[in-house]
């Protein structure tokens, strides 16, 4: 099993969440395995030429103030979090690369957004998830409940309640990245049906998004999930 460290959980809003320090230094490996980053990103991009080498953001800490989360960040290359995760080489400093998986439940809260990894991908290839994704130097232009809000709408464009929120701050499972989990809820004005699936981006999944069964999450092999839904597996 995973391993999965908590850095922090409970439930904040997401309308509370601040930038803080914005310039922390890029995040960069030693000189010679820089090199070899550089080699192993030649060959990768020609495997996978939808990704790109995106400048990411890279939480260096955070703090609680006032009610309010300040995250301080600074950015790290897309290649050199995918040359670490293929040499299984963790951090040293700072607690990772900032991205977002987000619980995305039905009106009742008996179903949640789930998808399976598409088969073509490097990293973790069929792995049943949350919509979600990583967070680029761009969104510092945005308050954070926005930038992370735009992850969720381009993976599942639907209507959400109002109360949109962080539950935990996890770590530890690829030993590179940090992983916000957000809660939102599907807003049921428009009508539910745990049957229709929702359109996906076929780049990054291997079929359409669909809806799971809450009561069916604690059946499915660990294996098989990534951290999110681990977590919150462990909370129902």
């Amino acid at each position: 099993m995973r391993e999965i460290n908590i850095e922090w959980e409970g439930c904040h809003s997401l309308d509370l969440i601040t930038w803080g320090i914005t310039n922390y230094p890029e995040y960069k490996l030693r000189l010679d395995l820089d090199e070899k980053r550089k080699e192993y990103w030649n060959t990768y991009s020609k495997k996978f030429p939808n990704d790109y080498d995106g400048t990411l953001l890279y939480l260096y800490d955070f703090k609680f103030e006032n009610e309010r989360l300040i995250l301080n960040v600074g950015t790290i290359k897309f290649s050199t979090v995918i040359y670490m995760a293929q040499n299984k080489l963790a951090i040293d400093k700072g607690i990772g690369m900032l991205g977002i998986q987000c619980l995305i439940f039905s009106p009742k809260k008996d179903y949640i957004l789930v998808g399976e990894r598409n088969l073509a991908q490097e990293y973790y290839p069929g792995a049943l998830t949350t919509p979600g994704g990583m967070l680029e130097k761009e969104d510092l232009t945005t308050p954070p409940n926005v930038s992370l809000m735009r992850e969720v709408f381009e993976e599942a464009p639907l209507n959400y309640r109002k109360d949109r929120n962080l539950l935990a701050i996890l770590t530890g499972w690829n030993e590179i990245s940090v992983t916000f989990l957000l809660s939102v809820v599907m807003d049921d004005s428009v009508g539910f049906n745990y049957k229709k699936m929702v359109d996906s981006d076929k780049i990054e999944w291997n079929n359409d998004l669909w809806w799971f069964s809450i009561h069916k999450l604690k059946e499915e092999p660990t294996e098989n999930i990534l951290d999110g839904m681990i977590y919150y597996r462990s909370k129902i």
